[in-house]
């Protein structure tokens, strides 16, 4: 970020700065580059927020750049160092911000959002589905024999299972959909614009590209009747259950075994609004 801030800034207005940081005794500074004021604007902007994004510490970002610019007070483009820096506290400061935003909405495992960020986007949401008399769908998942897989492969395997599940769900989902995890093993998907029988029909592609084996249900607003997150995701998972009994009981009442089926039944039809996002 320095070599940006020197390359906005006039040749050798740096130096010492350069050399007070980097605690080294060769102050040369290199000299400016050819090219527009914006372009280098543009760089050092690019090299704060980098920088900000790697530090990752509002705090820490604004204690570092009011100590640079007490250093660059003093030179003869002290005021116009300063306007610079000042840029660079801004720019970084947001980047540390957003990291620390998505730190704190995402699952560290998976990637995907985590419960705090479920919260807030399916609100978001379903205001948005009500402002447009729109329905919204949302699915309950909980992966099958993930106790069984950490035990007798351990946590490693596990965790590729979760992985696979969620690399699987991207796949199959539209950009506007969200997948969050919540549990150790479970996970919500949330389909705005999507009614249950088209979010039945999601699921299936989700099968059919080969996710671990899952159990799932589906609760949409207006079987709900309530634009309202707690009963909707209540019904999602009262759904999941319903389907897993039914699905055990339909295996073990034939076969007189305890085996359970790969995955739930679902239903084979077609729905070009998601199968054209997904491909």
């Amino acid at each position: 970020m320095l070599a940006a801030l020197e390359r906005a800034a006039a040749p050798n207005a740096l130096a010492r700065v350069r050399g007070t940081l980097a605690r080294r005794s060769d102050n040369t500074a290199q000299p400016r580059p050819a090219g527009t004021v914006g372009a280098r604007r543009r760089a050092l902007d690019d090299a704060s927020r980098a920088w900000g994004a790697c530090v990752a510490s509002p705090a820490l970002v604004v204690e570092q750049m009011l100590l640079l610019r007490h250093l660059v007070a003093g030179s003869t483009a002290g005021e116009r160092l300063g306007r610079l820096v000042d840029r660079s506290m801004l720019v970084a400061t947001q980047a540390a911000t957003d990291g620390l935003q998505r730190a704190a909405f995402s699952d560290p495992l998976t990637g995907c959002a985590n419960r705090r960020g479920l919260e807030r986007d399916l609100e978001r949401e379903l205001a948005r589905c009500a402002r447009a008399e729109l329905d919204l769908s949302v699915v309950a998942i909980d992966v099958d024999g993930l106790k069984r897989v950490n035990d007798s492969d351990g946590h490693a395997a596990g965790d590729r299972v979760l992985l696979q599940l969620v690399e699987t769900l991207r796949r199959a989902l539209r950009g506007l959909d969200g997948v969050y995890r919540v549990g150790g093993d479970e996970f919500i998907v949330v389909l705005p614009d999507t009614s249950p029988e088209d979010a039945e029909v999601v699921m299936a592609r989700v099968a059919k590209l080969g996710a671990p084996a899952f159990s799932w249900g589906v609760a949409s607003v207006m079987a709900v009747g309530r634009f309202d997150a707690f009963p909707l995701l209540r019904e999602a998972d009262d759904q999941l259950y319903d389907r897993r009994r039914r699905e055990r009981g339909l295996d073990l009442a034939p076969l007189a075994s305890t085996r359970t089926r790969r995955r739930p039944g679902v239903l084979n039809k077609s729905d070009p609004s998601h199968v054209d996002a997904i491909g």
